[in-house]
């Protein structure tokens, strides 16, 4: 399984340089990190991959740190994208930072959060905004 925080600084990376106009295509973009090589590789279900990265998009979305669209339809959700917010520029700028992955975690434990897209979303914004 991929981890959450690997996952969602991706997803920022692949909006911030590709730009792309929807989750399939943001889909296709990562096909080109080595992580999402990796599990591809293995014998996990890329159906999980695919769930999980739709969850944390859609989370990225409903915390405005990526401009998009959900349309949840019976047999499937289309996600329109239009970019990265400003608050998602600069959790993106804070991420690519080495140290802050434990500046993150030691939040997570105090505030008592399981690593999961939402947590993630609430302990950048107190790193960003404080």
């Amino acid at each position: 399984m991929m981890n959450y925080f690997d996952m969602y600084k991706m997803i920022l990376e692949i909006m911030a340089e590709k730009n792309p106009k929807d989750f399939q295509e943001l889909l296709d973009d990562s096909q080109s990190y080595q992580k999402v090589k990796d599990y591809i590789a293995s014998d996990n279900n890329n159906q999980i991959l695919i769930r999980d990265m739709q969850n944390t998009l859609v989370s990225m979305i409903d915390d405005n740190i990526v401009s998009g669209v959900v349309s949840p339809l019976k047999y499937v959700t289309l996600i329109k994208l239009n970019g990265l917010t400003i608050a998602g520029f600069q959790y993106l700028k804070e991420l690519q930072n080495q140290a802050i992955k434990e500046e993150i975690d030691n939040l997570l434990k105090q505030e008592n959060l399981a690593m999961s897209p939402k947590s993630l979303s609430k302990v950048l914004s107190k790193i960003v905004f404080s």
